[in-house]
């Protein structure tokens, strides 16, 4: 049956012009979309995004509450957390023990690999090790000796209840031996 009021002949010329654009279009949007700027524009503003928290820095953990002198505010705290305050000394107390075990663990590993990097070197003498394997072993070791180092940080300010600097810390009269 021929449609009414249709030209007949001009159909299948409107399809070899749709096929022929589709071509003309994939010929000419294929490298662009190999190229991909909606990605590149989606990860652009990404790297915004992480540029701008970097510049507005760290932000504090609001169940901290802190005094005008940098101190530990339990009371506000413990009314912040709807818990007595007796159980934010406690969570305090439990957090000094996790953190003195931590530094203790820290300053073992550290010593551990020192020795065993000291063994190593003895036993090879000969054989001097290379400096790649000397160069590891004090990465190494300087990794769990700041690990403590923060550990034990974190452990003296609970224990003076005080946001302290590591300046601080280190210029402190108290000990610095986890407790």
């Amino acid at each position: 049956m021929r449609p009414v009021g249709k030209n007949t002949k001009d159909a299948p010329d409107k399809a070899k012009r749709r096929t022929l654009w589709r071509g003309i279009r994939l010929v000419v949007s294929a490298p662009a979309a190999c190229f991909g700027g909606k990605q590149i524009r989606e990860n652009a503003e990404y790297i915004g995004d992480l540029v701008q928290m970097i510049r507005t820095g760290p932000g504090t953990d609001p169940r901290v509450r802190l005094s005008k002198d940098r101190s530990l505010d339990v009371l506000s705290m413990s009314w912040n957390a709807q818990v007595p305050p007796s159980e934010i000394e406690r969570q305090l107390d439990n957090r000094r023990k996790q953190s003195a075990r931590s530094t203790l663990c820290y300053l073992t590993g550290a010593v551990l690999f020192l020795v065993v990097g000291f063994y190593h070197a003895a036993a090879a003498l000969p054989a001097s090790p290379s400096l790649s394997y000397v160069v590891g072993m004090g990465a190494i070791c300087s990794c769990f000796l700041l690990l403590a180092f923060y550990h034990a940080l974190v452990n003296w300010q609970i224990r003076t209840r005080r946001l302290g600097t590591a300046r601080e810390f280190l210029h402190a009269d108290e000990s610095w031996w986890p407790s």
